[in-house]
């Protein structure tokens, strides 16, 4: 404890002194240093001024000025001094590469002369950079890491002022004021400036009524009052809250059938009155304009003002930029030496109609869905599946929105590169405007082959790993995914045991990269629910099926295992929000088989401890789920939702041995009492696993976010103990509690520091955790964070070989808490992180003994001394000490 406090300690002598050091080192004579920006409002309650503010202090972390201090630490003229030697250095390797490259070409030349040949291919070699060079690490401190002073300037302080000015008018303070005051201190060449805002009475919306429009128009914009409820009446007069108005009802207007329909149609007439601090608004909707091409050569084209229709969808169009991907060569250079481009695509010569009937068997004449399909070669994905995609149908209503959805579905096919949606106006007849909707689409490569190096982390266990795959995108030409993956990697692993059967210390090889893992995957994703068809299914739920098996082979120091696993998943997406429901197969969801081979030594092991947890944790396992249900939530493109506000939900229920139970009759026993499938006995379990991530973003690239967790499963029948081990739940790691290493926290107040063997025990089958994490912005690549992780594990049954670890209504006093700060490089493509976390309350100790506060354990010492004797120090682990985590990618 007292390191821990010394740690403390040093770490705020430190912020104590990056503070006081002499900020103004290089702020020129006669210049001040901007300290602060204060913002003072008297009246309304202002919605963040300071974002109007044209000149801000130097960043600040956690209240210190991180980088200003980074800048003024290095001499700049040593810096200069030094970039100027690398760059006479630079300057001598070129000429030396120069001198290289000449000595290699005349040497070509010789060559080439000699035999007689005019040409010779000359060789280029790469000179090294000197206009931007790598900076030296120094160089890069300063002035990458580090920022310059911010100098206080008048020119953007009287700007600010100007635009506090118009910032108030806009929001309907008209009679406001904005004044200035800069508060200079001579010694430490700092100055500080004061805006002082008074609002003043703020104008509100009083009548509103629509100008004159047309009858249609009227009634629907009525119908937008009546459903959205957004009336302007009595709201402030707000220039961003009307130009958002303006918005949302084109919106509204285009999803109501009227193309064209922008916010620029929309103006306001505004009416003041100071008595009574109201405004009367008047809408006011004018006409669209509409461009009207040249027929020749000799006309320019016009522009013409029309009035807004409704809009009928005539005919769909899709042209497919197939002739580069022709296997028929001599029909691709035909089509190619043709002059048939038209802007960037290729003219298409072959058509398809197709057509759906809703049930063509009953003689029905009239399609429901219908299209054209142009293209110069076999198409590489049925018209069928293409058309599913395409909300714009023809014979139908136009609406706004669809554009953008049937874009994003048709390049969530997976088979096209790009996808140009394009309408042409055809014609108005009887107050309705006509249209055509073509779509451009350039197929992508069918099949691909890719190789994937990566580094992983599995709940702090770091590894390296690589795959190579085959990639179909549309193996019978019905955007049907084949994905055939072979894989292996290796990933450190703690021992299962800290003694061997004889009480020897296992050495724990942490990082040595022990485990072995090899194999082969085959990934089918198709759209629809097979085996039905997928026309005769809805395109809203965007429908597909998975069908993925794997083998996966593992070799440990402990045990070799071998798993099968086949899955059969329904994906459906429902199109309000972006929601996901996976479903599968009923009765046949996963089957999962795990053979694993203990060694001699760890199978004596388990045999002289004599756990069934244990026992049931590290046998053959048979596991044939009856259903799986997973529902995922994401807000983040919502439109009615805040936009610095970003939640995901995610929640799965397993089901397994349920099914296999009905014919328990006529099955095997072991000794156990468990009843087998070709030998093995079967698990059966219920289990449910849910989290919630909220985050909001903070001003200066900061952000809030949280993480809830709950997750539980229940083993009954002819599961005797627990959930089978990769069902199980675990606690602490990088990506968990921060505290503590991975899988060393729990389960309960399972009193672990007295168990040798805790590593293979502390697993559990409910959880319960949650953290908060402040994430904010070094500058440049790094980020930062500070959090705060509680949670815990518990058994479902009561283990006496684990006293505390089952879940009961003393839950709450064995929840583990802890916290830290962190470091991340954020590299764009994944993020590299570091994490301290330190222990502040422990639930294995005695009650009255947990947090890192208490002065003396006398129970713990008591327990410790009478288990291990006078040096249980070298055996139990150590309480309470910062645990380091390395990771890839955000805890979550």
């Amino acid at each position: 404890m007292f390191k821990t406090l010394k740690h403390t300690y040093i770490f705020c002598i430190t912020l104590l002194f990056l503070g006081s050091c002499y900020q103004a080192k290089f702020v020129p004579e006669g210049k001040y240093l901007l300290k602060k920006n204060d913002v003072t409002i008297t009246g309304d309650k202002l919605e963040d001024p300071y974002s109007i503010i044209r000149q801000n202090p130097n960043f600040k972390t956690l209240g210190v000025k991180l980088k200003l201090w980074a800048y003024n630490r290095i001499d700049s003229a040593k810096v200069a001094d030094k970039r100027l030697d690398k760059n006479l250095t630079l300057r001598t390797k070129n000429n030396k590469i120069r001198a290289r490259e000449k000595k290699v070409n005349d040497r070509k030349i010789a060559k080439a002369k000699k035999k007689g040949q005019n040409l010779y291919t000359k060789r280029t070699l790469t000179l090294k950079d000197t206009l931007d060079p790598p900076k030296f690490f120094r160089e890069w401190f300063k002035y990458k890491f580090g920022e310059k002073p911010i100098v206080f300037d008048s020119i953007p302080y009287n700007k600010t002022l100007e635009q506090l000015t118009i910032y108030l008018k806009n929001k309907g303070y008209y009679y406001g004021s904005v004044k200035g005051e800069v508060l200079y201190n001579n010694p430490k060449k700092k100055a500080t400036v004061n805006y002082q805002i008074v609002t003043g009475n703020q104008y509100h919306i009083g009548r509103v009524k629509l100008g004159p429009i047309d009858r249609k128009i009227e009634a629907k914009y009525l119908y937008y009052l009546k459903v959205k409820k957004d009336s302007l009446q009595g709201k402030p007069f707000d220039k961003d809250l009307l130009d958002a108005y303006r918005a949302k009802l084109a919106a509204f207007m285009r999803n109501e059938k009227i193309y064209g329909f922008s916010p620029s149609n929309i103006s306001y007439v505004i009416d003041t009155n100071k008595g009574n601090w109201l405004v009367d608004v008047e809408i006011v909707i004018s006409n669209r304009e509409k461009v009207i091409p040249a027929k020749n050569d000799d006309e320019k084209s016009k522009i013409v003002t029309v009035p807004h229709l409704e809009t009928f969808i005539n005919k769909v169009y899709f042209h497919l930029a197939d002739t580069l991907y022709c296997n028929d060569f001599s029909k691709r250079a035909a089509l190619l030496k043709k002059d048939v481009l038209e802007g960037q695509f290729v003219n298409c010569f072959d058509t398809i109609h197709y057509q759906h009937f809703k049930n063509k068997r009953k003689g029905e004449i009239d399609p429901i869905r219908s299209a054209t399909f142009l293209y110069n070669c076999k198409m590489s994905t049925t018209p069928e599946v293409i058309e599913l995609q395409n909300y714009l149908e023809g014979n139908n209503w136009y609406k706004g929105y669809y554009i953008e959805r049937s874009y994003s579905r048709l390049m969530q096919l997976g088979v096209f590169e790009s996808v140009k949606p394009v309408i042409d106006e055809l014609y108005s007849k009887k107050d309705v405007n006509y249209i055509d909707v073509h779509y451009y689409l350039v197929p992508s490569k069918r099949q691909t082959f890719s190789f994937e190096p990566r580094a992983t982390n599995s709940n702090g266990f770091l590894g390296v790993a690589a795959s190579v795959n085959y990639t179909n995108k549309s193996l019978f030409y019905g955007a049907e995914k084949l994905i055939l993956s072979l894989s292996g990697g290796f990933e450190s692993q703690p021992p299962i045991f800290d003694e061997t059967l004889s009480g020897e210390k296992i050495q724990r090889a942490g990082r040595s990269f022990n485990t072995f893992e090899f194999g082969p995957s085959i990934k089918y994703d198709a759209p629809g629910l097979f085996p039905v068809k997928v026309s005769a299914l809805s395109k809203r739920q965007r429908p597909r099926t998975v069908i993925s098996t794997a083998l996966n082979y593992q070799r440990r120091a402990d045990f070799e295992r071998t798993i099968f696993q086949m899955n059969y998943m329904w994906r459906l997406y429902i199109p309000k929000d972006q929601q996901v429901m996976q479903l599968g197969l009923p009765f046949a969801s996963v089957i999962k088989y795990v053979d694993i081979r203990n060694s001699s030594d760890f199978q004596s092991k388990l045999d002289v401890l004599n756990d069934l947890f244990l026992k049931n944790a590290y046998s053959n396992q048979f596991i044939w789920q009856d259903w799986r249900v997973s529902y995922e939530y994401e807000n983040k493109d919502k439109e009615q939702t805040k936009k610095d506000f970003h939640a995901y939900v995610l929640s799965n229920l397993d089901l397994a041995g349920n099914m296999l139970s009905f014919f328990k009759d006529r099955q095997d026993t072991i000794a156990n009492g468990q009843h087998t499938i070709l030998g093995i006995g079967y698990s059966q379990f219920v289990r449910i696993d849910n989290e919630v991530n909220l985050s909001y973003d903070l001003p200066r690239k900061s952000s809030l976010n949280s993480r809830f967790q709950l997750g539980g499963g229940i083993p009954y029948g002819n599961t005797k103990t627990s959930l089978p081990y990769d069902y199980s739940f675990f606690a602490g790691g990088a990506n968990d509690n921060r505290g503590w290493r991975a899988r060393a926290l729990g389960p309960g107040s399972y009193q672990y520091y007295l168990d040798t063997n805790r590593t293979a025990t502390q697993i559990g089958d409910i959880r319960l955790a949650t953290s908060v994490e402040y994430r904010f912005s070094l500058g440049g690549m790094l980020r930062s964070a500070v959090f705060l992780d509680a949670g815990n594990v518990w058994t479902f049954n009561e283990d006496t070989n684990r006293v505390g670890s089952q879940f009961t209504s003393n839950w709450y006093k064995e929840i583990a808490l802890s916290a830290g700060i962190g470091v991340r490089l954020d590299l764009d493509f994944f993020i590299v992180r570091f994490d301290i976390g330190l222990p502040l309350t422990n639930p294995a100790l005695p009650e009255g003994e947990r947090w890192i506060f208490d002065k003396t354990r006398p129970v713990f010492v008591q327990q410790a001394t009478a288990k291990f004797g006078a040096n249980y120090g070298d055996i139990v682990p150590k309480l309470f000490t910062p645990v380091v985590h390395f990771g890839i990618g955000y805890p979550f």
